[in-house]
């Protein structure tokens, strides 16, 4: 949890600082979901805890009246980055650790390179939003759950040119 936790303020933090005007919103939004997810009291073995109900709390993305958004080329390239890493993983042999660092480092690198604005910027948040929550659940030894992600990534392009 602690991780986790760490991990969901070091994303925070880059909302924060690494966007433009839009960031502040986004990042309050951010936090409020992250403090409801993140809460001490939050106990994983209830059984009463239900993951679809705090996946529906993330905003999803909408198009710009059935048009796709512009993303700056350092978001896309990041895009596809995590995209070829999951691809030319070795899953027989490959380090499951170092799949995540790299994926973590490219999600960051997004992050610190944005430059978008206005609701193109607020969509790419609800993009990244699902990609950041699987980064912090999943277990790189299963394959369906990097499947699952590498489908998601796959998605960006119906929404971002």
């Amino acid at each position: 949890m602690k991780i986790q936790f760490t991990l969901t303020a070091f994303a925070l933090a880059l909302f924060t600082v690494s966007c433009n005007h839009e960031a502040h919103k986004t990042a309050e939004a951010h936090e409020q979901h992250a403090d409801a997810h993140d809460q001490d009291d939050h106990d994983h073995g209830d059984g009463d805890h239900d993951h679809a109900e705090a996946e529906s709390e993330i905003p999803k993305v909408t198009l710009d009246n059935g048009k796709r958004w512009v993303a700056n080329k350092e978001t896309t390239e990041g895009i596809a980055n995590m995209s070829e890493l999951i691809n030319k993983y070795d899953r027989a042999n490959g380090d499951p650790k170092v799949l995540k660092a790299g994926l973590e480092e490219e999600f960051a690198l997004i992050f610190e390179r944005c430059t978008m604005t206005g609701e193109s910027h607020n969509q790419l948040h609800n993009y990244l939003l699902p990609i950041h929550q699987e980064l912090n659940d999943i277990d790189f030894s299963k394959t369906e759950e990097l499947d699952e992600l590498k489908a998601y990534l796959g998605t960006y392009s119906n929404y971002f040119e």
